[in-house]
């Protein structure tokens, strides 16, 4: 069985799946040792970030079970 390929999302999809801004979504990479790591597509300041979408969705579930 092969396995499906990873989803990444992009920042601002990130954002509008957990329903925070951007500043709560930087709070929560600085702080929360727990949340799935940004991936940069590039070397550069400006490249885009994005997520892991199974990453994102696993710690959500991750949540919601301990609280």
């Amino acid at each position: 069985m092969q396995s499906l390929p990873k989803i990444r999302i992009s920042f601002k999809e990130t954002c509008t799946i957990l329903s925070i801004g951007r500043d709560s979504l930087y709070k929560l990479i600085d702080n929360d040792p727990t949340f799935p790591r940004p991936i940069k597509d590039g070397i550069t300041k400006q490249s885009a970030v994005y997520f892991d979408y199974q990453s994102l969705i696993q710690w959500w579930n991750q949540k919601q079970t301990t609280a």
